[in-house]
């Protein structure tokens, strides 16, 4: 049975970039915590190294929009970063993450954590990640489905 091919989800923002794990064919995404911004070439070295430690292909990175599907300031931010992965050598795609942030909250009120450890920095971002490459993911297999 052949290996089935690996992404690796980005929550970019100023401080964090959360993280998830998944694979083409599944809709299931897995947290792989969050990275500390430190530099863009620091950023871009570690996202790098986990990219090859997770035997990933690829990024899929939230693209955060306004919710009449216009760009942001944060929207200009990170296609700046995917531009700079790119100059890396390293393939990306976008998928929508308007209102990721507000579910992934709900979803971290729900899962019974105790309030300190809801509060912990980073667990939305993470959160968030999982979000958007479970919504990437789903459908890609929807339009694998869809075609004949």
């Amino acid at each position: 049975m052949a290996l089935k091919e690996k992404v690796l989800a980005l929550d970019v923002g100023e401080a964090r970039i959360g993280l998830a794990l998944g694979e083409l064919g599944s809709s299931f995404a897995f947290g792989r915590g969050y990275l500390t911004r430190k530099s863009l070439e620091t950023d871009i070295l570690a996202l790098k190294n986990l990219l090859t430690k997770e035997n990933a292909s690829y990024f899929v990175i939230g693209l955060p929009r306004r919710t009449d599907g216009a760009d942001s300031a944060q929207t200009e931010r990170v296609r700046a970063f995917a531009a700079a992965l790119e100059a890396a050598g390293l393939s990306y795609d976008f998928e929508d993450e308007r209102f990721t942030t507000r579910m992934a909250g709900q979803n971290i009120l729900k899962s019974g954590k105790k309030k300190k450890q809801r509060q912990e920095k980073g667990l939305l971002d993470e959160a968030s990640a999982i979000l958007i490459l479970e919504s990437y993911l789903s459908r890609k297999k929807q339009a694998k489905l869809d075609t004949p």
